[in-house]
């Protein structure tokens, strides 16, 4: 139980909200259970003593016990009473990363004893021998997009970096605001799902960091390593300056991700190249787009921006 305003548990009223604007009610099956365990996904932290905890009740976090609240009553409207519904396949349709392994806890207890503070620092994760090339020299490696929808790659970097999709459920009142002739609409039209897609029209560049200081994305990212920047301007000037020589100069843009539920999408102007499924929104990702017009076919790109030991730390587990 969540506390409420003293009359009415939280939970309650997340209940009667979302009995009242049922927004996953045409979700398929298949399409609920992945929204349930994106959602988990999102609750999920290691605290410093590598346990598995779940998130502050700061803004973010409420909003993702909102949507835990509503996806546990649509399961409800659908099957019953909880744990009704509810199967083995919805969290474990693919590899559950290990928050209780060895890398797990050492990740929890470097990272807490670094004392950063989220969206401070930019940080790269990954692969030692990598890191220690982009701390030394900085060896930087920018990926074409389509590169990061590889079935090689595990859940939490496997994405289609460009499309958007979003869902809507509407009703017959939607529908009539929607269309030209709202007298060619029937008095008995059931509900109806509009599902649309925002695709960019061609492949781009990314280099992607996180402003996040969980230990979890050790463990999402099978990282051994990561280099913590501290001067998130200087390391930019860098990057952006060495890309223009290597890449003939295309248009470029950096900034936060922005995440997108598919379902309660915040604004109508989606922008591909800097939009993420709502999923992902744990991993707090900082990137960098080089933006070609060409419609050929990018390969990965590599070179070298300069030592950033002095505006950076290498930490290895």
């Amino acid at each position: 139980m969540i506390a409420g305003d003293g009359l009415k548990p939280l939970d309650e009223h997340w209940r009667d909200a979302y009995r009242a604007a049922r927004y996953a009610r045409l979700l398929a099956e298949s399409e609920l259970n992945k929204r349930i365990r994106d959602i988990v996904l999102n609750l999920l932290v290691l605290t410093p003593d590598a346990k598995i905890g779940l998130p502050a009740m700061s803004s973010e976090g409420r909003l993702w016990m909102e949507k835990w609240t509503h996806v546990l009553e649509e399961m409800a409207l659908r099957h019953g009473p909880y744990p009704a519904g509810f199967t083995r396949e919805i969290l474990h349709s693919e590899p559950f990363p290990d928050f209780t392994s060895t890398l797990a806890e050492k990740a929890a207890r470097r990272m807490s004893a670094l004392g950063l503070k989220s969206g401070e620092v930019l940080i790269k994760l990954g692969k030692r021998v990598h890191m220690e090339g982009l701390h030394r020299e900085g060896a930087v490696r920018i990926q074409p997009a389509s590169y990061f929808l590889g079935a090689s790659h595990n859940g939490a970097v496997r994405d289609d970096e460009l499309t958007i999709p979003l869902s809507f459920a509407l009703t017959r009142n939607d529908v009539v605001r929607l269309v030209k002739n709202p007298e060619d609409v029937p008095t008995d039209v059931t509900d109806q799902r509009l599902d649309l897609t925002f695709t960019y029209p061609r492949d781009y560049w990314l280099y992607c960091l996180t402003t996040s200081i969980e230990p979890r994305l050790f463990v999402d990212f099978e990282a051994d390593a990561c280099v913590v920047i501290h001067d998130p301007s200087a390391f930019s000037a860098r990057l952006k300056a060495t890309a223009r020589k290597h890449l003939s100069n295309p248009p470029a843009r950096q900034g936060a991700a922005i995440y997108i539920d598919p379902l309660l999408p915040a604004t109508p102007q989606v922008f591909v190249p800097f939009a993420k499924y709502f999923g992902y929104a744990y991993q707090r990702e900082y990137r960098y787009c080089w933006l070609p017009r060409t419609t050929s076919p990018l390969e990965p790109q590599d070179f070298m921006i300069g030592p950033l030991t002095d505006i950076a730390s290498l930490i290895e587990l």
